[in-house]
């Protein structure tokens, strides 16, 4: 039998100009027929259906369609002869004649979720939005995430109440996640006139005034409507029937922001905001950044910066707060900081070059040798075209008294460097430093002299 995983659509409108990616989510596995579903047949017929389902196995394609087509020429009448015609169409690319075939399948199946999951992805490679949205909608019966994917299609088709009302009953029942956020996101900023939406989540607040997601909900469509004092007046209506609630500070720390009168809220709202185990790391990203711009106008507070920071050092990957954290004392010039956060954020950045860049230069200049030279000798096994790591290790080597060393790496560094007299003349004021370490003045001083020739035509 072939080995068959199920793969479910999800439809994404990026950039609001009709580029949409598919992602794959394994809900179950799906059946494939066995000899028990195929009922009263010849034995050409069966000889024919098992040559197929051979070569689909081997991705023989066509094959498979010729074999099948026999089958049918032999007996038309079972439907399970165009599911596996749709399938093998539907890996050639060749959407029209599955979707055919898949309808004809459905005759006797009209609910089959295997067959819709099919139809559904053929549709959606045709960009047949309306029809996808009547097959998603079966498709929901069987498994409400079904309702993202019906989102997104609502929202392509300009039926953006309809795909709201969607993603809170996701909210309400799963909790709400980072894709859900975005969507609502550019769902809402569509919305012309969001007085629907905003009454409907004001009746169920009256309905349910302890969910926590329909007040924020709510406090998102007023602050996008420029309502910002209904959103606050929502958020503290939140605080006031949830004085536990964590979520509610995200909102909050914001208004406290901007009124000056209300720093010190603001702080204790963004500290409460960042050490929730119930806020995603993205959030808890631009809580920071937020706080950062916060400082650069109130630097008397930088101390609750570090403190804010603290709250998350316990956490894992935060690898992105750390490198914002590096870029913000950086630019102040305070290296010593900006060289401890981006060590810290590097950690799971590794494959960053422009960061491992910056991170191996301020230990250079911080005189961290040997952290710089077991740093560059790692970068150079990510990156072994890259002169800058090699003049990092040769630099590392000088520095930690081992010349000759040096002298090996900056000579096989120097070959990778194409139109750039200013690294060239590093690479040689390096080479005369190493020979003068190993006391070769004659050595030393024929690099010195190639390399102020190179700084001259620079």
């Amino acid at each position: 039998m072939i080995k068959c995983c199920n793969y479910i659509c999800l439809l994404y409108l990026l950039f609001g100009i009709g580029k949409f990616t598919v992602y794959a989510q394994e809900i179950e596995p799906r059946q494939e027929i066995n000899i028990d579903d195929l009922g009263d047949v010849s034995d050409e017929f069966l000889e024919n259906f098992f040559e197929a389902l051979k070569q689909k196995a081997i991705t023989n394609y066509d094959k498979a369609i010729n074999a099948l087509n026999k089958c049918v020429e032999i007996n038309p009448e079972p439907k399970y002869l165009y599911l596996e015609l749709g399938k093998n169409y539907l890996e050639l690319k060749q959407h029209e004649i599955a979707e055919e075939n898949f309808k004809k399948a459905l005759e006797s199946k009209p609910d089959n979720r295997f067959i819709l999951e099919l139809l559904f992805e053929v549709y959606f490679h045709q960009q047949k939005y309306k029809e996808s949205i009547g097959v998603v909608e079966k498709l929901v019966k069987y498994n409400s995430m079904f309702k993202e994917q019906l989102a997104n299609l609502y929202y392509h088709d300009k039926r953006y109440d309809e795909a709201l009302t969607l993603i809170d009953e996701l909210d309400e029942e799963y909790g709400s996640d980072g894709y859900r956020k975005q969507l609502r996101k550019r769902i809402s900023s569509k919305i012309k006139n969001p007085s629907g939406q905003i009454s409907r989540l004001e009746k169920k607040i009256k309905e349910k005034p302890k969910s926590e997601q329909n007040y924020l909900n709510l406090i998102y469509l007023y602050s996008q409507n420029n309502e910002d004092e209904k959103a606050y007046q929502t958020a503290q209506a939140l605080l006031k029937k949830n004085p536990k609630s964590e979520l509610v500070h995200l909102a909050l720390y914001k208004f406290y922001i901007e009124d000056n009168s209300k720093t010190e809220q603001a702080i204790q709202s963004m500290k409460i905001a960042l050490k929730s185990n119930k806020i995603d790391k993205d959030s808890k990203y631009k809580v920071i950044s937020d706080f950062l711009i916060f400082i650069e106008k109130h630097p008397q507070y930088e101390s609750q910066l570090v403190e804010a920071v603290s709250i998350l050092s316990s956490e894992q990957d935060n690898a992105k707060v750390f490198t914002e954290l590096g870029h913000h004392y950086y630019k102040k010039g305070d290296k010593e900081k900006a060289l401890n956060f981006y060590e810290r954020g590097i950690k799971n950045s590794t494959g960053n070059f422009s960061l491992l860049k910056r991170v191996l230069l301020l230990q250079l200049d911080l005189k961290r040798y040997t952290k710089a030279e077991i740093g560059s000798q790692f970068a150079l096994e990510m990156f072994p075209a890259q002169p800058i790591f090699y003049l990092v290790n040769g630099v590392s080597l000088i520095h930690l008294d081992r010349p000759n060393d040096a002298i090996d790496i900056l000579s096989s560094g120097i070959d990778y460097i194409i139109e750039d007299p200013k690294m060239e003349a590093d690479f040689y004021k390096q080479m005369g430093e190493a020979y003068l370490k190993l006391g070769d003045a004659a050595k030393s001083s024929e690099y010195l002299e190639k390399s102020n020739q190179l700084q001259k035509k620079s």
